[in-house]
């Protein structure tokens, strides 16, 4: 299944030339831990950083001026990202080999198309679980549904 399927596509985004306040204000009014850094070609969006939270309260906690701190000094650069071709499973070995809970999901050509969090695919993979769970139950009953062959009227 590609990753394409999962994703959330309503991504909030921000400038890197943004403030913190500005951010954080972004993330408080979105209900997000976390946001995609774009940088604009061609009026399209291409993934340049992320900035979460953590990142947001560790600067401020070790600036002596943080509120002169910008998005561009605080992000991560360059960020992990994975093609909406991808498959579930290769998402989750890149997310797990680079140490991030979420991953911009990005078009052939670059541009952003959305992001997938641990929490999607963690939620897809209990769903799975549950439907695997199932086939026994599945199968018993249709199983008691079953009846068996009879030989000359008399059943066996």
């Amino acid at each position: 299944m590609a990753i394409k399927s999962i994703c959330k596509t309503n991504v909030v985004t921000i400038d890197k030339k943004s403030t913190l306040l500005n951010v954080s204000n972004v993330m408080q009014k979105n209900h997000v831990g976390s946001v995609v850094v774009t940088e604009g070609m061609n009026g399209k969006k291409i993934p340049a950083g992320m900035i979460t939270d953590r990142d947001i309260a560790l600067a401020v906690g070790s600036s002596p001026r943080p509120q002169e701190l910008r998005v561009e000094n605080i992000m991560q650069s360059a960020p992990i990202t994975v093609k909406v071709s991808e498959g579930i499973f290769e998402t989750i070995v890149k997310m797990r080999e680079s140490g991030v809970k979420r991953i911009p999901v990005i078009n052939e050509d670059g541009t952003l198309y959305g992001i997938v969090c641990a929490d999607d695919l963690l939620e897809l993979m209990s769903e799975e679980m549950n439907n695997l769970a199932k086939i026994n139950e599945t199968q018993i009953n249709k199983e008691k549904g079953i009846t068996l062959p009879t030989k000359k009227g008399i059943k066996i």
